[in-house]
């Protein structure tokens, strides 16, 4: 990472007066924050409650009953300063977030923070009514909803608040605050668990976006057409079949496990199959669903191996394939310079054999 780059961050409310809200029969459209990440080089040293700014104390009380106490929260720093002023006379790649089911756009800082040290901007998109909290800027909360339509509905929903914010990136540009820092040309997308089968059924059809990360994603919902650009599929340890199936099956299953692990396995290998050859698949060991997020560090143990890895692995893959260093990736894993935790597998999950 580069240490002389500090992170700055902004919200922004984005409205869409044509859609109706599918969580809340009451609400007319749809309406979410997002959080833009950038370079600047101002600092801030706080902890991870401070990205809750201002419903602080909603969250600190949502964390709770979830059996995360505030202590654990404030173990967790961060170096984040809203509103800070952008490094001026530049403009950097983009890259479009979009979290998995339950999870609060920003609880992916230590992967954001990487990624904007390398000089890039990070949109992050919460999805309301999804995530277990989301807080806008006025200070406004939406907890989870009680109900949730189905996963397709809700993968087309997130697909065009995506659509959105990169209709947006080019009205942001000529603010006098961001001064056309977004390089509108050089677009990625990450998405772990539905964000990640969001951002693969969104790069199927969507032009602008040069390369895709899928962290963990929901490979089992996702649609036919194949993108025709660079995927990075990161997956959790267990990454074949009878991995996959163990690790997602509950006490008293009902069958449904084995039906998801089988069509998720199905796709992994026909993604094997038609991505481009620049694409690449990876597992992490030791990596659990949650260990993409901030959400497993404050669950479990999640070892800094794991962490490091796919902040190294994600970083690399970018400067590739959105910056056009050629052969930033390939060198970062080839069995000479891979990480010891990190595997390359194929389209069944198991290792490759070189």
């Amino acid at each position: 990472m580069n240490s002389n780059i500090k992170v700055g961050r902004v919200i922004k409310v984005i409205e869409d007066f044509n859609r109706q809200e599918i969580y809340e029969e009451n609400r007319y459209f749809r309406s979410f924050p997002i959080s833009i990440f950038y370079p600047t080089n101002e600092i801030q040293e706080t902890d991870i409650t401070s990205l809750f700014h201002p419903a602080i104390h909603d969250a600190i009380d949502a964390f709770s009953k979830a059996g995360i106490g505030e202590e654990k929260l404030r173990e967790v720093f961060i170096s984040v300063k809203d509103n800070a002023t952008p490094l001026q006379n530049t403009s950097f790649p983009v890259v479009l977030l979009t979290p998995g089911f339950g999870i609060d756009r920003d609880l992916y800082i230590e992967i954001i923070t990487a990624i904007v040290q390398k000089g890039y901007i990070v949109v992050a998109i919460s999805v309301p009514y999804d995530s277990f909290l989301t807080v806008f800027p006025n200070g406004k909360v939406i907890k989870q909803a009680e109900r949730f339509p189905d996963d397709q509905s809700q993968i087309v929903m997130r697909m065009d608040d995506v659509r959105l914010v990169l209709d947006s990136l080019d009205k942001w540009n000529q603010e006098e605050f961001f001064n056309g820092i977004f390089d509108t040309d050089k677009i990625g997308m990450i998405g772990h668990s539905l964000g990640g089968a969001t951002v693969f059924n969104l790069a199927a059809i969507e032009k602008r976006v040069r390369c895709a990360i899928l962290l963990d994603a929901s490979l089992h919902l996702l649609d036919e057409k194949m993108p025709n650009i660079p995927i990075l599929n990161i997956r959790q340890e267990a990454a074949s079949f009878e991995e996959y199936l163990t690790a997602i099956m509950e006490e008293e299953d009902d069958g449904a496990s084995e039906i998801i692990a089988k069509r998720y396995i199905e796709k992994q290998l026909d993604m094997y199959e038609h991505l481009p050859a620049s694409s690449s698949f990876i597992k992490v060991m030791g990596a659990h669903h949650l260990s993409f997020s901030t959400i497993g560090r404050l669950i479990s143990d999640v070892s800094p191996d794991v962490t490091i890895s796919i902040q190294e692995l994600t970083s690399a893959f970018l400067e590739e394939f959105l910056k056009e260093e050629r052969g930033t990736y390939s060198e970062r894993i080839n069995e000479k310079n891979r990480p010891l935790n990190i595997v390359e597998i194929n389209g069944g999950g198991f290792p490759v054999i070189s």
